[in-house]
């Protein structure tokens, strides 16, 4: 048996104090340095750290504090996105700075204007702005800059000059730049953090899927404790319309279940002694007593949230140019603005065409914008995509999404449930249906059989209610007597098993059993493994979309027509087995092709590895222990329409956002050097940046299963 790969340590925690992309760069790189920590990450849309590795979290708490910013701890499968900041400097700034703009426009000279101006602009600096200054001191203590650091040097240098000529009874002076800037890059703050809280209520919904309370029972004393203190032994009561707090199985009492959230099953399902029950799904009558498996984080919910949690916190391949530029960010626009002051000081101008447009260039140019652009939409992406019940394990997938021109797609378990149903029933020698299938379900009524569950599962759906033979006998590889309460005997099983004549194989891909009571031939009942509900219409819709789609399957190619025939599917590969299956799709992307592949994880192992994109279809518990890059939990195969438009809409903001982050940040910086507009409307563009690409990304809430025409691709030959 292969040892199972051992868990690697992990801690997640909030990080306060960040305001840009460079800020979560250096945060990574002193996290990195912390003995024990094999990877960091940082987040700067969920203002969160992620560190694998063994490291002391108190150290990890240590360096964050050193770094300038102010950790938080938090449950590492509960983290939510920051609060928006406080509100309070912003409007100190606003009060303020609206007499100072209006005196500053006025032109006056007045001595006590210009004092006015000057108390005015001085409270703006450190009333609202004094907490910007203090950051960007506990940064540069420590040798690190960010957009506080530009803010500040820009604000100052606007005080301190117009400071100066006053004092020189000159006319240069400009304190409303002062205020406005000031007021603006707050206010800018303070929309871009609800902003992000909104873009976070995707993910703040996946973690709701699990209760933060339970029921605690000890003895005949009932306690509410936290859910993520439970631990496998406790014993939890809960009651109609309350979910179940973790993973565990029912002690007493009975219960119908809704488990939609975990299986995507939205019929509940009844749960008594003895029945497992899954941690997120609610009671709809009865209560039940459970005795805990596992603890929160381990359930079968809780480790969804946790993949999510871990999807978020990681980096698109895409992002790596944007952290890159991050990184050197700061210090270069710092050199950009000196020049800027030198070049217009070479040049002949007065103090105010100096001054101003270094500032306008420190201002305009915080890489909030950039840091923004990849986590907000891969946030409000992947939490969309869970609550569409689609679980993004790589980052890469979502790229490889928007690729994809040829799915393959496994049979069994995929297209189909996996497990037989009644198809048709064809009574003979005057029997009815009724009679057949009566007749049979009575035979079938113990077995364990798949065949024989779907037999009886049938009868009950037609309000057929099978009774108890009076004896019952299975024979492996034949079929079942059953005697019945009235002395008649009744088989079920193949032609020979009955002792009639043998037939030809049918073409229909499914399974012919022949019922017979006290030796007269009652008919026959065909069944086959169920289509999925939704399977033909996402299959339709993917080939709408220009999206080839080729059945690959292990099954008879019978078997296979008959699917292919349901769902629409017109190239088909029966008999296949996993090393066959891995083969064609290479010799698919060969051709040109870019393969998707959907499977159930199990014997398309192989199949899934050669794919440019593996989507898993398995169930909730089963979801965050594939190695698929994009799992549709509860197994409901619409999802893979879900899961490509997900993909293909979070790159496609994503591209969006850096476009803009980059080209803003090109376009400004030269402008603002050359003195093209002043610090005031710097500030104001630059806030109205951030704003915007968190805007952009929040579109995505509303991401639906609409698929983009795939990519024009050189067609590989039939495989």
């Amino acid at each position: 048996m292969t040892a199972a790969a051992p868990t690697v340590a992990r801690h997640r925690f909030g990080v306060e104090g960040m305001t840009c992309g460079a800020c979560a760069t250096r945060l990574e790189r002193v996290l990195t340095r912390v003995e024990g920590v094999e990877e960091a990450r940082v987040n700067l849309a969920t203002g969160t750290a992620t560190v694998l590795g063994p490291a002391a979290e108190a150290a990890l708490f240590a360096s964050t504090r050193a770094a300038g910013f102010v950790p938080v701890a938090r449950k590492a499968w509960r983290a939510a996105p920051p609060a928006p900041p406080e509100v309070g400097p912003f409007r100190l700034a606003l009060v303020v700075t609206l007499p100072l703009a209006v005196l500053g426009m006025l032109h006056l000279h007045d001595t006590w204007s210009l004092a006015t101006q000057a108390v005015l602009a001085t409270i703006v600096l450190v009333g609202a702005g004094g907490s910007m200054f203090k950051r960007a001191w506990m940064q540069a203590r420590v040798g690190g800059a960010n957009m506080d650091t530009l803010v500040s040097i820009g604000v100052a240098a606007a005080w301190g000059g117009s400071m100066w000529e006053w004092v020189r009874g000159g006319h240069a002076i400009y304190f409303e730049t002062v205020g406005v800037v000031i007021s603006a890059v707050l206010g800018g703050r303070w929309l871009e953090g609800r902003a992000r809280a909104q873009a976070g209520l995707a993910l703040q919904a996946v973690a709701a899927l699990m209760p933060d309370t339970a029921t605690l029972q000890r003895g005949t004393v009932e306690t509410l404790v936290p859910a993520e203190s439970l631990a496998a032994g406790d014993v939890v009561v809960v009651r109609p319309g309350e979910r179940v707090p973790t993973d565990g199985v029912v002690r007493s009492g009975e219960s119908s279940v809704n488990e939609a959230v975990i299986t995507g099953e939205s019929l509940p399902v009844r749960r008594s002694v003895g029945s497992r029950v899954l941690g997120g799904s609610t009671l709809h009558d009865g209560h039940l007593v459970v005795e805990v498996s596992a603890p929160a984080e381990e359930s079968a919910v809780g480790r969804v949230v946790q993949e999510v949690m871990d999807t978020v916190s990681s980096k698109a391949p895409v992002q790596r140019l944007a952290d890159r530029v991050s990184a050197v960010f700061v210090p270069v626009v710092v050199v950009i603005a000196a020049v800027t002051v030198l070049g217009h000081a070479l040049a002949g101008h007065d103090l105010a065409h100096t001054l101003l447009p270094a500032i306008a260039v420190l201002v305009v140019a915080c890489p909030c914008a950039l840091g923004l652009a990849t986590p907000a939409a891969l946030m409000v992406g992947t939490g969309r995509a869970a609550q569409l019940g689609v679980l993004v394990r790589d980052l890469s997938a979502l790229e490889q999404a928007r690729k994809i021109d040829t799915l393959v797609v496994d049979k069994t378990g995929t297209l189909t449930l996996g497990e037989p149903a009644v198809t048709a029933l064809l009574a003979v020698g005057g029997a009815t249906e009724e009679a057949l299938l009566t007749a049979a379900a009575t035979a079938e009524r113990f077995s364990e059989h798949p065949i024989g569950r779907a037999v009886v599962a049938e009868a009950r759906r037609r309000g057929l209610e099978p009774v108890a033979p009076a004896s019952f006998r299975a024979e492996i590889g034949g079929g079942v007597v059953a005697a019945l309460t009235d002395g008649s005997e009744v088989r079920v099983g193949s032609r020979g098993f009955l002792g009639l004549e043998a037939a030809a194989e049918g073409t229909s891909g499914g399974t012919e059993v022949y019922v017979a009571r006290g030796g007269v031939l009652l008919g026959s009942i065909e069944l086959a493994d169920a289509l999925r509900p939704g399977a033909a219409d996402t299959v339709a819709a993917l080939q709408a979309a220009g999206i080839r789609v080729v059945l690959a399957t292990g099954d008879s190619a019978g078997a296979a027509a008959r699917v292919a025939t349901e769902t629409g599917i017109t190239e088909v590969h029966a008999a296949q087995l996993p090393g066959d299956k891995a083969a064609m799709i290479r010799r698919l992307q060969a051709g040109g092709a870019t393969v998707g592949m959907v499977g159930d994880g199990v014997n398309d192992a192989p199949a899934l590895a050669a794919a440019d994109l593996a989507i898993a279809v398995g169930g909730g518990a089963d979801a965050a222990q594939e190695t698929a890059s994009l799992t549709l939990v509860g197994g409901d195969i619409s999802r893979v329409r879900s899961a490509i438009a997900i993909g293909q809409a979070t790159v496609r903001t994503i591209h969006q956002n850096l476009a803009w982050a980059f080209g803003f940040n090109v376009l400004a910086i030269p402008l603002a050097a050359f003195g093209q507009f002043n610090p005031m409307a710097a500030s104001i563009l630059m806030a109205m940046s951030s704003v915007l690409v968190v805007g952009n990304a929040l579109r995505l809430r509303g991401a639906r299963d609409e698929l983009r025409p795939a990519p024009p691709h050189r067609m590989a030959p039939r495989a």
